[in-house]
């Protein structure tokens, strides 16, 4: 093993061994964050793949600052609530449990925001005329089923789907409503395999997960290993429906491992590692930067002029990219913008937010705060390969989804 990947490995065993500790909260950002980016510093120093090239001094450095930096926001968070009495989490779930939820206000919005989402998927699908599942090339196809405003509410399945998860954990009974919820939960979820998406589903799966972590009764190992082989099952369920054989012949000889009986592992090892290869080759081509065009992207994309000005400034935020692997990591978009300033000091305040979020919810438990929190949790995990936080559709999910709390919420335990 190389050095990095001693100490990857290292820090990763660590915070595994010290997460299982009683009275440890393994969903707390900074084990969440290490444990997501130790394995993929792991995993990217095998060099599996010709693709991938060995990184100089400086370009460790590089890479380290958005992360560490990030860590040090997380850690000035802890400092600051250091002496601040935190509850349990048994003490936690039980008063999320406590706290009033209006059945009938959750239920009518699901229900009234299913109507809409249905009557815009339609509307649309008239309009360009066609369903990217049912073409030659579902994979290109997704990229033109996107009419402005109604994509919006098109990509928001996972407001409906976020919302009925939440219903059935905190309602009981109403079995006939729960019985039409779950064929609405099915319609919601066809949005995913009929335009052929799975990011969205993916980051629903991961605030699912921390909802039922800080909702629910104590999970045990076994639920983990569920949820994980849902989500494998899901998303390359919806991959397998993106490419053809063919497809997959393609992705297989394009990601040119170095020795065939790791073939089957390219799939899943080159989007684990090639977003990290591609900051790395890219961070010094950067000679124009975007000054808050990309970290604000979800702004100009909702006033309608993002495009206009990618075209007059030249901004393209994938412009160069290896081969087929067009990701880069969650800090991406802070470099392009801003250059080290933005690398260091955006990760910084992130990790202090979502910190502070995290405290607050340890302190004075709500669904409301919790909700934000399964949102901060998902932008974490999903950290290696992008940053939700700069994209309209998820800000516009997060936004409908925290709405929908403070409606539908009776009261705000404190303590």
């Amino acid at each position: 093993m190389t050095i990095p990947q001693v100490i990857a490995l290292t820090i990763l065993i660590a915070t595994v061994f010290l997460s299982v500790k009683k009275g440890s909260d393994i969903f707390s950002p900074a084990r969440v964050f290490i444990v997501v980016w130790s394995t993929c510093i792991f995993l990217v120093e095998f060099k599996l793949s010709r693709l991938q090239f060995q990184w100089g001094t400086f370009d460790w450095f590089m890479l380290l600052i958005g992360l560490v930096t990030f860590l040090i926001g997380v850690y000035i968070s802890y400092v600051i609530n250091i002496d601040k009495p935190l509850l349990k989490l048994s003490e936690i779930r039980a008063t999320i449990r406590e706290i009033g939820i209006n059945e009938t206000i959750l239920f009518r919005f699901i229900i009234v925001y299913f109507i809409i989402y249905i009557v815009s998927f339609i509307v649309e699908w008239q309009i360009v005329g066609f369903l990217p599942l049912f073409t030659a090339n579902p994979a290109k196809a997704r990229l033109f089923f996107n009419v402005f405003g109604l994509q919006l509410i098109i990509s928001s399945a996972n407001v409906i789907l976020f919302l009925i998860i939440e219903y059935f954990i905190f309602i009981k009974g109403n079995t006939v409503k729960k019985i039409l919820l779950v064929v609405v939960s099915v319609f919601a979820m066809g949005d995913y395999i009929l335009i052929v998406q799975r990011y969205g589903l993916f980051m629903l799966l991961m605030m699912a997960i921390c909802l039922f972590y800080y909702s629910g009764k104590k999970i045990k190992p076994r639920t983990f290993i569920i949820f994980g082989l849902v989500i494998i099952v899901t998303v390359f369920g919806i991959q397998s429906l993106r490419e053809t054989q063919l497809g997959y012949a393609y992705i297989l000889l394009g990601s040119k491992m170095k020795s065939s009986k790791f073939s089957g592992l390219a799939i899943p090892y080159m989007y684990l590692v090639m977003n990290l290869e591609n900051f790395v080759k890219y961070y010094s081509h950067v000679e124009n930067h975007g000054y808050g065009f990309f970290t604000f992207d979800f702004i100009t994309a909702l006033t309608g002029l993002k495009h206009w000005m990618a075209e007059y400034y030249n901004f393209d935020k994938f412009k160069e990219y290896i081969t087929g692997y067009n990701t880069y990591p969650f800090f991406w978009p802070y470099y392009y913008d801003f250059g080290v300033a933005g690398l260091a000091v955006i990760p910084f305040i992130i990790g202090f937010i979502i910190s502070e979020i995290y405290y607050r919810l340890r302190r004075y438990p709500n669904i409301i705060m919790l909700t934000i929190y399964t949102a901060a949790f998902a932008v974490i995990i999903i950290s290696y390969t992008s940053d939700p936080l700069t994209r309209l559709d998820m800000m516009y999910n997060f936004g409908v989804i925290i709405f929908a709390q403070i409606l539908f919420t009776n009261k705000v335990v404190k303590r």
